[in-house]
């Protein structure tokens, strides 16, 4: 790792009730950002130092067989969700909303008309959605309740027993959820027993039309820690409705009805896969290509982020950022149609710690002298704090991170960060760390 990077200080810190999970700010209005808590209950067995250690969102501890007979009752969690606003460069909390499972990701929509609704998985593997609703003056500090709760799905109910845990009484927690990037009914959530879920949400709905596909798109052998859905509007098919034209023209009019998207995951098996799926016009998932493996990490794959496509060789591939455990940031060639070859590593760096999260600033696809592209992308890194990396590519297909700034203020685990969007000269970070329940506020100016 670059230790010649800015080391950045905090404006602000502030201690929570409860350990941080995970934060996001709302797209919709970007002064207000939700921050979601988890707690193992205390008198919970089979918790020691080592389980401590693993943190909060890798339950899967190794155990005598004594141990795991011991463990027949689900664990108890317990957690909350907390709506913030950073106005003027003060972070006040506003509201506080306790939950009986601990929360694991939170996600707004990003899609235009709904950004203001917000995902929610927790522990108990239920799906929740809740709408940010702070009144007409946004730009003001506010003191209400801003929050409200608008629907919430559990995943054994909705499969109609299709779904439910194994017969040795592990218990199924929900790890991470992902919105489609275009398509605002569309997501994928992700599994401690290793499975991808695509679910049609019907945003305004109160759940009564939800629907899960009961078969998971993508298995891993272990924990599904990440999934992320391309952004690429249209995907490759060896369908035959796919158009001849590849999905152009004449396609656009195939993918609006009939929704083709690729689906990326990553799990503790250390594997990224990624599979095609095909929403039908009926709203059914009605095929998928069978998931394809790509290797290159040391250990578990934890954050995937999707950049674009790029030709490399006459073929086209998405070029895909993962995180993992090995403390490595990654770039990805990923073949768009499926037989056009095998997954390529294009570039790695250490960033000291597990990645265990990243995040899009931006992405800049303005050829300057010294590179055709450069993404700058905020990553969550465990024990090692925040980190903002530059990652550019070249006309002659060369690749490079940079660490730009850290921030190393956080004593525990970093598990979730996020910048306040609209940002101009300088960006607006808070993070948070788990073990000592801390947030802190801080910039980076960008040079």
């Amino acid at each position: 790792m670059d230790n010649s990077s800015q080391l950045v200080r905090p404006l602000k810190s502030l201690g929570l009730h409860l350990p941080p999970s995970c934060i996001e700010f709302c797209p919709a209005f970007p002064s207000y950002f939700l921050v979601g808590t988890y707690c193992l209950e205390p008198e919970t067995p089979n918790l020691g130092s080592e389980g401590a250690e693993s943190d909060a969102n890798a339950e899967a501890q190794s155990e005598t067989e004594e141990d795991s007979r011991r463990r027949k009752q689900p664990q108890s969690r317990n957690g909350s969700i907390i709506v913030f606003q950073l106005l003027s460069g003060d972070v006040t909390p506003l509201q506080t909303i306790p939950q009986p499972s601990a929360i694991l990701d939170l996600r707004f929509n990003p899609n235009d008309g709904s950004r203001d609704v917000c995902a929610v998985v927790s522990s108990t593997a239920t799906l929740a959605l809740f709408r940010l609703s702070p009144g007409p003056s946004e730009g003001q500090q506010q003191h209400q309740q801003p929050l409200k709760h608008v629907a919430t799905m559990d995943l054994a109910a909705l499969s109609r027993g299709a779904i439910g845990p194994p017969p040795d009484g592990t218990e199924i927690l929900f790890l991470s959820f992902c919105w489609h990037p275009s398509r605002p009914d569309l997501a994928a959530v992700t599994t401690s027993t290793g499975h991808v879920y695509i679910v049609h949400i019907p945003i305004l709905d109160e759940g009564n039309s939800w629907e899960l596909r009961p078969e998971p798109v993508i298995t891993h052998m272990l924990e599904t820690w990440c999934a992320a859905i391309s952004p690429a509007a249209t995907i490759p098919s060896d369908s035959k409705q796919q158009s001849e034209d590849g999905g152009r023209q004449g396609g656009a009019e195939v993918v609006e009805k009939e929704a083709v998207f690729r689906v990326y995951s990553g799990g503790d098996d250390s594997m990224l896969r990624f599979t095609t799926c095909r929403w039908g016009r009926e709203g059914l998932l009605t095929d998928t290509i069978s998931p394809r493996d790509s290797r290159g990490h040391d250990a578990g794959a934890t954050a995937i982020l999707p950049l674009f496509i790029e030709e490399q060789d006459g073929i086209q591939h998405e070029l895909v950022v993962t995180g993992s455990y090995d403390e490595r940031i990654r770039l990805f060639a990923i073949p768009l149609r499926i037989g056009g070859g095998k997954a390529k590593n294009l570039a790695e760096s250490s960033l000291g710690g597990g990645v265990w999260r990243l995040k899009l600033i931006d992405l800049d696809r303005r050829a300057q002298p010294d590179y055709s592209w450069r993404a700058r992308i905020l990553a969550s890194c465990m024990h090692a704090g925040v980190r903002i990396v530059e990652l550019t590519g070249t006309a002659a297909s060369e690749y490079h991170f940079r660490v730009l700034c850290r921030f190393e203020e956080h004593k525990s685990m970093n598990y979730g960060s996020d910048y306040q969007p609209g940002w101009r000269d300088k960006l607006s970070v808070v993070s948070t760390s788990f073990y000592d329940n801390l947030l802190c506020l801080w910039e980076f100016a960008s040079p």
